[in-house]
C-alpha cells in the first residue's frame, strides 16, 4: 500500500504521519504471444508500467511459453488508463488476447523488500465463500517449518461478477543465492484438465 502524507496535531504538537491507501482492484491481462521469442520484448514493455504498487514482472505459463500474463494492483485514486496504454504498447507482439479481468482483493500483503520471483495461479473453477467455515479451515501453524519458504507478497482475489474462480499471486522472498523451485515440476495436469493456469517469472 502507498503512504500518503498527512499532518496531525496531538496534545498541541503537530507532526507528520503516513496513511495507507488500500488496493481496490486486482487487474489481470492474459495474452498469447506471436512467438515465445517475443517474451523478452513483452517483459520490457510490462516493466515500464508505472503505478502506486511496485510492478510485477511479466509472468510466463509453465505449460506453454506463448502464453503470458500481467497483473496490476490498482488503488482508488488510479484510473484504468495506464492498463489500456500497456495493451496498446504490447499489441504488435500479441496473437490473441483473453478478456481483461478484474478481481476484488481478499488479501493484499507484501513485505518491505521486493520478492525474488513470482508465481500466479488463475482458475474459473470453484465457488467462493466468505463464511466462517473458510476461516476455520485456514491452517494456523506448519507441521514442518523446515519446508516453508518466506513470502514477500501474497495477493488473493475473487473475480467480479461471479462466485466462481480465484486468483493467487505469490512473491517468494528467498535469498537470491538460494536454489529456486523448478516451476515445470509443478503438476501440469492442473493446467490441462482442471483449467488452473499457472504462470511464473522464472522459467
Amino acid at each position: 500500500m502507498p503512504d500518503v502524507a498527512a499532518r496531525v496535531t496531538v496534545c498541541g504538537v503537530a507532526t507528520q504521519v503516513r496513511i495507507t491507501s488500500p488496493i481496490t482492484s486486482l487487474v489481470l491481462e492474459e495474452f498469447r504471444l506471436r512467438s515465445p521469442d517475443m517474451g523478452a520484448a513483452a517483459a520490457r514493455i510490462a516493466a515500464t508500467f508505472s503505478g502506486i504498487e511496485p510492478t510485477v514482472p511479466l509472468l510466463i505459463s509453465i505449460d506453454d511459453p506463448h502464453d503470458v500474463a500481467a497483473i496490476w494492483a490498482i488503488h482508488r485514486e488510479e484510473g484504468a488508463g495506464a492498463v489500456a496504454a500497456q495493451r496498446n504498447k504490447l499489441d504488435h507482439l500479441v496473437a490473441t488476447w483473453r478478456p481483461l479481468k478484474h478481481y476484488e482483493p481478499r488479501i493484499t500483503e507484501r513485505s518491505q523488500g521486493p520478492p525474488a520471483h513470482y508465481r500466479l495461479a488463475v482458475t474459473e473453477s470453484g465457488i467462493n465463500t466468505t463464511g466462517s467455515d473458510v476461516q476455520a479451515a485456514t491452517p494456523r501453524s506448519w507441521s514442518d517449518s523446515s519446508t516453508s519458504r518466506p513470502l514477500g507478497l501474497l495477493w488473493i482475489g475473487s473475480p467480479l461478477g461471479t462466485h466462481a474462480g480465484l486468483l493467487i499471486l505469490l512473491g517468494d522472498a528467498d535469498d537470491a543465492n538460494d536454489a529456486r523451485p523448478d516451476p515445470r515440476a509443478w503438476p501440469l495436469p492442473l493446467t490441462r484438465y482442471l483449467d488452473v493456469r499457472i504462470y511464473s517469472s522464472v522459467l
